[in-house]
């Protein structure tokens, strides 16, 4: 894969997993937590094996495809099989790849517990369970599904939890769910990684997507941008702002079925796309190396989902650049942010109108009111000639025939 040198977490992290530890690892974003514990687990199944040895659960189905194409990049030279087993497609294909043999299951938990209780899946000898963004995997709305599932695994299976962020009271979880877990990490609390210029704009409500295109029609033709909203229908909307852009912009959420999903993703990893607009399905492990700018259109709920967002920029030691949109409505819910982090986030002004690329702003030309033409003289007014006829004042200017009566 062309990787020589280990990055911080895997060097920390690859030890205790071939080791056979639980393991509870908590790194910034983009620093390769996926081959942390994809390599190790790899290296260790069994390819002459027809049972699923691995199992690695991921929150969204993005994430899954993502994951999947790293285990069986790793897993090629040793004829290991992975199946995809998410949501939102045709359960034929995926029974079959768990029918061939595949020894590793890269899945979302519904769809999981979905074959589980078909029977086409089986869990009996598995030896590694993953979460892959386990903070959000033990949260409400997962947790329930997760421990279904640990439940089938054995007790002496080997379970890794991998993310970015660990709350505090996520991580006692996490230690629940584990035995005698080693714990690593590289760096203390809530982190994100040095490459990313961060900044907040101040804009009102019906500025801010005026701010967005003035961003995209001011960035380089190489700039590639991830834009988060908070909700389907805020996506929506946005995108309706956007469709007269001369640029090639898609949109991400939940309501698209999982086809259009991997269409979408598959173009904006390939470049063809200029800028994303998409919930938070797209902030946990989305890899997308290219991505130089991540645009907030409101705040964040916290700091553990702008970490998560942020993150999706400046990855595998790139640069990039984040920046939050904050309107009047909004600040509230920015300062709870700025309390929560470590770091210092500038507060900078919405960009002003296009700048050309080389040199300042072109100036603007005064309109120029077309000239008037000089207004027509009055005519004279006319002449009062009835002093001038020889019968006086008041008097007709037809003279007097003789011979006609009056």
């Amino acid at each position: 894969m062309g990787i020589t040198v280990p990055t911080p977490i895997q060097k920390l992290a690859i030890g205790p997993v071939l080791a056979g530890k639980d393991v509870i690892a908590k790194a910034e974003t983009g620093t390769g937590k996926t081959l942390a514990f994809g390599a190790p687990m790899m290296s260790k199944i069994d390819p002459s094996r027809a049972s699923v040895l691995g199992l690695v659960l991921t929150p969204t189905r993005e994430l899954a495809e993502q994951v999947c194409t790293v285990l069986q990049a790793l897993g090629k030279p040793r004829n290991l099989r992975v199946a995809l087993i998410v949501g939102g497609e045709p359960l034929g294909p995926q029974v079959k790849a768990l029918q061939a043999g595949a020894q590793v299951v890269v899945g979302t938990p519904g769809r999981v517990l979905d074959l589980y209780g078909q029977r086409f899946l089986s869990l009996p000898w598995t030896e590694y369970v993953v979460l892959d963004e386990a903070d959000r995997m033990l949260e409400i709305g997962f947790i329930d599904d997760v421990k279904k599932i640990l439940s089938y695994a054995p007790e002496e299976r080997q379970t890794l939890l991998f993310s970015a962020t660990f709350p505090p009271e996520l991580l006692k979880l996490a230690r629940e769910s584990t035995r005698d877990p080693v714990e690593v990490a590289t760096s203390v609390g809530v982190k994100t990684v040095d490459s990313i210029d961060q900044c907040w704009m101040p804009v009102s409500e019906e500025d801010r997507s005026l701010a967005l295109i003035r961003l995209f029609e001011q960035s380089d033709p190489d700039d590639v941008f991830l834009v988060f909203c908070d909700r389907r229908e805020d996506v929506d909307r946005l995108m309706r702002r956007l469709e007269r852009m001369p640029f090639s912009i898609k949109a991400l959420h939940g309501g698209y079925d999982q086809e259009a999903r991997f269409r979408v993703m598959s173009a904006f990893r390939t470049g063809d796309v200029k800028a994303l607009v998409a919930t938070d399905v797209a902030s946990r492990g989305l890899d997308v190396l290219h991505v130089t700018h991540v645009v907030n259109y409101g705040p964040p709920r916290d700091v553990t989902d702008y970490t998560h967002r942020i993150g999706r920029t400046g990855r595998a030691g790139r640069s990039g650049r984040a920046i939050t949109f904050v309107t009047p409505l909004g600040m509230r819910r920015w300062r709870d942010v700025l309390r929560q982090a470590t770091w210092n986030i500038e507060e900078v002004q919405p960009p002003g109108p296009s700048r050309r690329r080389d040199g300042p702003p072109r100036p603007r030309t005064p309109l120029r009111e077309p000239p008037r033409e000089a207004a027509p003289e009055a005519p004279p007014p006319p002449k009062d000639t009835r002093s001038e006829t020889p019968y006086g004042p008041g008097t007709s200017r037809s003279r007097h025939r003789p011979g006609r009566g009056r």
